[in-house]
């Protein structure tokens, strides 16, 4: 009996370990087609990462060209592909893919990245300059947002930067700024020459396009921007207001003035751009505030406000202070203007317009709230700070991401969304 119950015992283990030994083999089998599974998955995702990286290099190394662009090639093994396509004007989409074990072998994976590339507008800037024009940031200066100047950065004392800055050819001066962001030089981002004429082209195929009916005479537009998402203009050869909807004058919210020049304020509701265009030499070309312009919902305090405007010249942008000159009203110079807006100016600069006499005294400061791009930074005051303003100018992060309708880029992109 013993012999016999020890036959069992012996039997009874020998069945037991068989099929646990075959249970565990089965869950090590798994366990390597699961570790091979997931190696195989991670690798494809990191070669498709890699090669979203080579692409978006290859875009940001020739901007000024890229359109449409593939190619293919190996890494880590296995394989990858990039396709770049011309989405609409200044988008792109990318889609990289990363295969491993190379395509046709067991167990194959491919990964995908898709990545969309949109324009940087020049309002992404809180003050571009393609020259600093011989003046220098000096200690009380401070500049809101990120700051561009596409020759030298010049510096005396301490200024202060709340942004990161780029410069083309490096700082000059004594001074060393303060930079509560990044610095880089050797950056260039030039002012397009077609930044302008863009604005002119959006406005005649879907916006207002005011043209010069005898150009080359002197040619003026007065326009008020309503709450009501209604614009009253008139023009020096037209004396009579005329009172439209935006929404039927100008659908797309682009206004231009065409060989003339254009005077504007009020109250912006919606998104817009108001432009003037024209040679310099007969006078045209630029765009005069003649009082407040600022958003019907406050960007200042509603941080979701939809209200933008876009204030772009192909010359310059000025605070009209000469209204006695103009035959406009009120005679007496603006004090304390705001203008909510981003401002372009092509050829020239942002500048407010003073005389060394009384009635430009205490006119306190100039509030932009916005940004400024300009080809050379404007003089606001004279040089002792009597006459003329002061400047206030704060950088409107909505526009990090939201631009104008129609507002110049700088020819170079930003990744919009990055899907992997």
């Amino acid at each position: 009996m013993v012999g016999r119950g020890t036959l069992i015992v012996v039997l009874g283990y020998t069945i037991l370990f068989g099929l646990t030994g075959k249970y565990w083999t089965r869950v090590g089998n798994n366990s390597v087609e699961n570790f091979l599974q997931y190696y195989n998955e991670t690798t494809a995702h990191s070669i498709a990462v890699s090669a979203a990286n080579l692409g978006g290099n290859r875009i940001f190394l020739n901007q000024a060209t890229t359109r449409s662009f593939a190619f293919s090639g190996s890494m880590s093994g296995g394989q990858y592909t990039v396709t770049v396509d011309s989405i609409g004007q200044h988008t792109l989409r990318m889609t990289a893919t990363g295969t491993y074990p190379p395509g046709g072998s067991e167990g194959s994976i491919t990964d995908t990245v898709r990545v969309q590339f949109g324009p940087r507008y020049f309002s992404t800037f809180g003050l571009y300059t393609v020259t600093m024009n011989n003046i220098s940031w000096d200690t009380g200066d401070t500049i809101w947002g990120s700051f561009h100047s596409d020759g030298t950065f010049n510096v005396e004392g301490r200024p202060v930067f709340f942004g990161d800055v780029t410069c083309k050819n490096g700082i000059i001066g004594g001074g060393t700024p303060v930079i509560y962001g990044s610095y880089q030089s050797g950056v260039s981002i030039p002012m397009p020459a077609t930044g302008v004429s863009d604005v002119q082209s959006a406005a005649a195929t879907g916006g207002a396009l005011i043209n010069n009916p005898d150009n080359p005479a002197p040619f003026d537009v007065y326009l008020t921007i309503n709450p009501d998402t209604t614009v009253t203009f008139h023009t020096s050869v037209s004396a009579k207001d005329t009172t439209i909807a935006m929404a039927s004058f100008a659908p797309n919210g682009v206004i231009f003035v065409n060989n003339g020049n254009l005077h504007v304020h009020g109250t912006v509701s919606g998104r817009m751009t108001v432009a003037a265009g024209g040679s310099s030499s007969t006078g045209f070309g630029d765009v005069y505030i003649n009082g407040n312009v600022t958003c019907n919902s406050d960007p200042r305090t509603a941080v979701n406000s939809s209200d933008m405007i876009g204030i772009v010249a192909e010359n310059n942008v000025w605070v009209e202070g000469d209204n006695e000159y103009l035959g406009l009203s009120p005679i007496s110079p603006i004090a304390n203007p705001f203008i909510e807006a981003a401002i372009y100016t092509q050829n020239g600069t942002f500048q407010c317009y003073y005389q060394e006499s009384e009635q430009y005294k205490s006119l306190g400061a100039v509030h932009v709230y916005g940004s400024i791009a300009n080809n050379y930074l404007g003089v606001i005051c004279d040089p002792t700070g009597t006459y003329g303003y002061k400047a206030d100018y704060r950088f409107d992060s909505r526009l990090s991401s939201v631009a104008p309708p129609a507002y110049p880029v700088t020819g170079t992109y930003s990744i919009l969304s990055w899907y992997e």
